[in-house]
């Protein structure tokens, strides 16, 4: 049978064979979202595929990725154009379903390969949801966290984690198709006054807040200093931290 990792690339009888060695779906998540003139609206769900489908060639025959899930909690970016959203509670109930089919299927290890910041609280509670209610060993990955140090070096700019220069330098390497290069553009940031309200802030609190109160081109950072090479070395320093994670995690 030919080295298959993707489910969907599977017949029936091909997934029912490739199981037998399966110890852990991969399931991308990310969004259908605005990033503003730099970044095509598939991004947050094309890096979780592109990050997906990496780790499974890695970890083969012991993976499969499962379709990306291309919608995610992005209410914060409905002022955009294109932008596509469900509630948390959809979001949760689709993630649910899934992990029950993949359950029936024999597979008793997920991981949300996460592709958007967005759904990070969301994931935290399905994760939970999932193992103590179906009892299945389930994590979520973020590459951002997974390479925190390495996306640190890489900043060149105080505000950034949206269509910014690190963001644009993933999709460079992972997606390049995705990125308007010719069109790339800083983050036209709106000035605050506001003190412990955004992520990048040291002991900032967690709140709600629309990216059109934040930026009035829906994009944080500076993308015109992009580099694949910046987004090589993001990336295959979280897909080494996943992996190893792994390993560990499908013992269990």
């Amino acid at each position: 049978m030919p080295e298959h990792y993707e489910l969907s690339e599977m017949t029936s009888p091909e997934f029912r064979e490739a199981a037998k060695t399966i110890k852990v779906a991969l399931i991308p998540v990310g969004a259908t979202e605005q990033h503003g003139p730099n970044l095509a609206l598939a991004t947050d769900y094309a890096v979780a595929h592109c990050l997906s489908q990496r780790l499974a060639q890695r970890l083969h025959p012991r993976a499969v990725v499962v379709p990306p899930i291309p919608f995610g909690f992005s209410h914060h970016h409905m002022s955009f154009a294109g932008t596509i959203t469900v509630s948390p509670e959809t979001f949760t109930a689709i993630c649910m379903d899934v992990a029950r089919s993949l359950k029936r299927n024999g597979i008793r290890h997920l991981l949300f390969v996460n592709g958007h910041n967005g759904n990070n609280s969301v994931l935290n509670v399905i994760t939970n949801k999932i193992y103590y209610e179906l009892e299945v060993a389930t994590a979520v990955g973020f590459y951002f966290t997974q390479a925190a140090d390495r996306v640190k070096v890489h900043s060149r700019t105080g505000r950034n984690g949206h269509a910014c220069e690190i963001e644009a330098s993933v999709v460079l390497y992972l997606a390049p198709q995705l990125v308007r290069t010719e069109r790339l553009e800083a983050g036209e940031l709106i000035p605050t006054e506001r003190r412990y309200a955004f992520n990048n802030q040291a002991f900032a609190l967690q709140m709600p807040m629309a990216f059109d109160k934040q930026t009035r081109n829906g994009a944080f950072g500076d993308a015109r200093l992009a580099d694949a090479e910046i987004g090589r070395d993001i990336v295959e320093t979280a897909i080494a931290r996943t992996l190893e994670f792994i390993e560990g995690f499908i013992l269990d």
